[in-house]
């Protein structure tokens, strides 16, 4: 049965009710109501996505390819750039996914100046799921964003402008497998490097606030392994001779009869067509180039478009383990008020790490949680009759009249020979005090001393017997209790 019954209202008239058939029984459509366990279900996470390369690409991926030759073996997808000049492949989600969203790729990737390869996302038009040229978000590893498998560039591209490309920047070395993480939001967009497999966080994190991608736009991922030279924007196109596509690319250096790609060229279509791939070109003047066998169409929008010239790398692959992506929503909490306001008002996560502070008030009193201890090692070498050991300077780096961690400040000695032990305190590291008396230490007899933290710096001193020792060990520690 269909998913919606008729039924009979108190007036006995016929309405459609929306239902949700589970197991064969009809249950009136809730938003949330999950019938088969019968519960409201509240949940961030809209699509889950992921491919390891395990099955045919087809199966999730619609492809294009010109002069290139994948291969898939063992999980791992293999795309050698082969050397001619212009080629590219291209795999691009069957799924579509919305901002916010997270995208983590798997690659490794030599590198070679006429090569791109390049992670997008990229709107589409919800009708026909095709490309729109509007939005992106872009991470290029490629040769031609930079030749140093330390550097990689970013781009975002929003309202149908070219693509606004940073600067080389660093991330993990891409010549052994790496992480590449992309998170669109819709006020701000953040770029990843990071090991595989990795207890460790985040190596390099970008982010952008101009040019952002439209939030409310639909998006699929499309990875993209192209021939091709560096970007060169576009700043005007008009109809040329014969009223093909004549575009204005500043110091361009092409050659007539070279290809070059050209794309997010909104405005302007090739007879109603999107203007997006390879294009033999015919070369005006230094600045001026023609899309031959095109038919101009439509009014340039400023700003838009960048091409980029055919060339031929040396043979360069790009393998990719895995991509995954989710997308998901944003659940909000809401207190009293908006953000922005001097009293509370937006449930806000925080995130502590070693050696900070969580402070709570109380009337105007700052109460503190401590969140670490630290100790020291003072000394374990075995010393000379009479002789004295003053340990490092410890501080709390904290001045006077500020909250602080600690509470206490300890020392601990052990020798096979007698001695004698102190602290020591200081407001300013060069006028020292004594803060407590010189304390026996048998031979053979553990001693720890301790006082409150009064005082930004502190030391401990020992003293030894009049005989040689051949063991010794002074310890310090701050301690929060």
């Amino acid at each position: 049965m269909a998913n919606n019954l008729q039924v009979r209202d108190t007036n006995g008239a016929l309405v459609t009710m929306a239902t949700k058939e589970v197991n064969g029984v009809h249950y009136a459509a809730q938003a949330g109501y999950d019938p088969a366990d019968d519960m409201m279900k509240v949940k961030s996470l809209q699509k889950k996505f992921r491919d390891t390369f395990g099955g045919a690409v087809t199966d999730k991926w619609d492809v294009s390819v010109s002069g290139m030759a994948p291969t898939q073996s063992a999980g791992v997808l293999t795309i050698p750039s082969g050397v001619t000049a212009g080629a590219f492949y291209e795999i691009t989600t069957k799924e579509t996914f919305t901002v916010p969203c997270r995208i983590m790729i798997a690659a490794l990737n030599g590198r070679h100046a006429n090569n791109h390869h390049i992670f997008e996302m990229f709107s589409v038009d919800p009708v026909t799921g095709l490309d729109d040229g509007k939005n992106t978000l872009q991470m290029d590893i490629g040769g031609a964003a930079s030749a140093t498998v330390t550097l990689m560039k970013y781009a975002t591209q929003g309202s149908g402008l070219a693509p606004l490309e940073s600067a080389a920047v660093t991330v993990l070395t891409t010549a052994a497998y790496s992480i590449l993480e992309m998170e669109p939001c819709s006020d701000e967009a953040y770029f990843h490097s990071r090991a595989v497999d990795s207890t460790a966080a985040r190596s390099n994190s970008y982010v952008r606030h101009m040019s952002l991608p439209d939030p409310n736009a639909l998006y699929k991922f499309r990875i993209r392994s192209m021939n091709h030279a560096a970007w060169k924007l576009v700043t005007g196109a008009v109809a040329g001779t014969g009223g093909v596509i004549r575009l204005t690319v500043a110091a361009h250096g092409y050659a007539t009869s070279n290809t070059v790609w050209v794309e997010a060229l909104n405005g302007v279509t090739n007879g109603g067509a999107q203007v997006r791939g390879n294009y033999v070109i015919t070369s005006v003047d230094a600045n001026t180039i023609e899309l031959q066998g095109t038919t101009f169409a439509g009014a340039y929008v400023a700003g838009s478009g960048r091409a980029a010239l055919g060339a031929a790398p040396t043979t360069v692959s790009l393998l990719l383990q895995f991509v995954s992506i989710q997308d998901y929503a944003e659940l909000t909490a809401e207190i009293t008020a908006g953000r922005g306001q001097i009293v509370a008002g937006q449930s806000i996560g925080v995130q502590t790490v070693a050696g900070s502070v969580v402070t709570a008030t109380v009337s105007g009193t700052p109460l503190v949680a401590s969140q670490d201890n630290i100790f020291y090692n003072d000394s374990v070498v075995a010393q000379a009759g009479a002789a004295t050991v003053t340990g490092a300077a410890r501080d709390v780096a904290i001045a006077a009249g500020a909250v602080h961690r600690y509470s206490h400040f300890n020392a601990f000695a052990f020798a096979d020979q007698a001695g004698t032990m102190r602290i020591e305190v200081s407001n300013d590291n060069i006028t020292w005090r004594r803060a407590t008396e010189d304390t026996v230490v048998g031979a053979n007899t553990p001693v720890a001393l301790r006082i409150p933290v009064m005082t930004r710096y502190h030391r401990v001193v020992y003293v030894n017997g009049a005989t040689l020792q051949t063991a010794f060990m002074l310890n310090t520690a701050y301690t929060a209790s």
